[in-house]
């Protein structure tokens, strides 16, 4: 995904797509740790794609938070059910 063809999705759109990251993550968070981190790391493309969005200027402390979160899943730091992250949105 480009940086202007993510820039011309609305806010929702572009929260759709990061959660449907999420709940690929879901799905496979004790089934397959690959496909586990190419989710996790789709979301994190998304998110940065997200941060460099000026429409979402007044939102970034919040988006920063989520990113940190999905990072810790990534990283293992965290293994608690990665839907947390969903419903963050």
């Amino acid at each position: 995904m480009t940086q202007e063809r993510w820039e011309k999705l609305t806010k929702r759109e572009q929260l759709l797509n990061i959660g449907a990251e999420f709940m690929r993550a879901k799905v496979w968070q004790d089934k397959d740790e690959d496909k586990f981190l190419l989710a996790l790391e789709r979301a994190l493309e998304l998110i940065d794609l997200t941060l460099s969005d000026k429409k979402w200027k007044g939102a970034l402390l919040a988006l920063l938070r989520l990113r940190d979160d999905v990072a810790k899943f990534y990283a293992f730091e965290r293994s608690d059910d990665v839907s947390l992250l969903y419903r963050a949105l």
